[in-house]
């Protein structure tokens, strides 16, 4: 945490004095916690926004057009486009307790949002990031993950071997012209010994015989470099066909798991809750949720299917700001009739770039 005169000594050379921050802080409404003696104390999320509210100014913005920009809309305000018809918008629960649950389970700080909507648990937006822990996958979600792991780790070797491969080859056809060349040298100085064996004397002859042992040695060299390559060209070759055989074998396994499970278990209504693990960037200084609940229709099956886990990608827009946007990619995994767990990343997009994402844990229940 900051206090004044740190927050001011980390601001200086943005040009921000402390009367700044007390304008803004009036004008933009900002709530500034203060400790035991009545002083105020400054988060990095407070000194990141002076920097960004400066930046706006410098820009010609208003303090209006500046609060629009920092203030992130509620969860609940967003809603699916309708370009992705596989995860559809919050939908109405079909029984009333649902609603109070999900209301019981949020802050008791937080205002009661539309019974249409998902209920999102408002904490302070000054509460450290926690940092990521080791989260322990399911027995069915680690198979999955082990596979798409393997499939990864073996596509990133071949490429490797691949062009390991292309410079061998590049270095034999180099080793092939050198070769070539060693052989017409033999070939001219052969022909030029025999022209100075007639007009000079014995030392020169001996000299030339030498320079043609001494090439005919380099010849043998290049002779047996080359030959080692290309044993080592055999070699990889045939580690090839052996990563070739893994990957036919991998890709029976996968087909075997996607025959053996059927994604349309994905379908349905569920609630989901979320912690926050990680911040993975914040550029913008904005309120990331550090819980969240809400509910949702997964409508048709998902296209991408690694045997009990799968990938949805959903882009939301907000009805109260349509400057900003949100896409979120859910990896869960199917771990019985009424559970899904997994990870969520939630990317903030204000005015087409992103500015934010966040990593949530996530575990969602069947809605009856």
């Amino acid at each position: 945490m900051y206090t004044v005169d740190t927050a001011l000594e980390s601001l200086r050379k943005y040009d921000i004095h402390e009367g700044d921050l007390l304008t803004w802080e009036r004008e933009l409404s900002l709530e500034i916690p203060v400790d035991e003696y009545a002083r105020k104390q400054y988060s990095p999320h407070h000194v990141n926004l002076f920097k960004n509210i400066k930046k706006h100014i410098a820009l010609g913005r208003t303090i209006e057009e500046i609060r629009q920009l920092i203030s992130l809309p509620p969860l609940e305000n967003s809603k699916p486009r309708e370009t992705r018809p596989v995860v559809t918008a919050p939908v109405q629960p079909s029984q009333p307790s649902l609603q109070s649950a999900a209301v019981s389970s949020a802050d008791a700080t937080s205002s009661t949002s539309s019974p249409a909507t998902a209920k999102v648990i408002q904490k302070s937006p000054h509460a450290s990031i926690p940092k990521r822990p080791n989260l322990p996958g399911a027995s069915a979600a680690g198979g999955a993950a082990n596979v798409v792991n393997l499939v990864q780790k073996l596509n990133k070797e071949k490429d490797q071997l691949y062009k390991k491969l292309l410079e061998t080859e590049k270095l034999n056809s180099h080793l092939y012209s050198a070769n070539s060349l060693f052989h017409k040298k033999v070939r001219d100085l052969t022909l030029q010994i025999q022209t100075l064996r007639e007009t000079f004397n014995e030392n020169e002859k001996f000299k030339l015989l030498d320079d043609k042992a001494r090439l005919q040695k380099q010849l043998i060299d290049a002779e047996k470099l080359s030959q080692y390559k290309q044993e080592e060209i055999l070699r990889q070759k045939m580690h090839n066909d052996d990563l070739q055989l893994q990957l036919k074998q991998r890709d029976e396994k996968i087909q075997a798991m996607r025959a053996a499970f059927d994604a349309d278990k994905f379908c349905g209504d569920w609630m989901e809750s979320g912690t926050l693990v990680e911040v993975v960037y914040d550029n913008f200084g904005i309120n990331i949720e550090p819980e969240r609940v809400r509910l949702f229709r997964i409508s048709e099956r998902p296209s991408r299917i690694y045997g009990p886990m799968a990938l949805i990608n959903t882009s939301y827009q907000y009805e109260t700001n349509n400057l900003w946007k949100r896409e979120e990619t859910l990896m869960v995994s199917y771990m019985d009739e009424q559970t899904l767990e997994g990870e969520l990343m939630a990317e903030y997009i204000l005015d087409g770039v992103p500015v934010a994402k966040a990593l949530y844990r996530v575990t969602c229940r069947r809605s009856q």
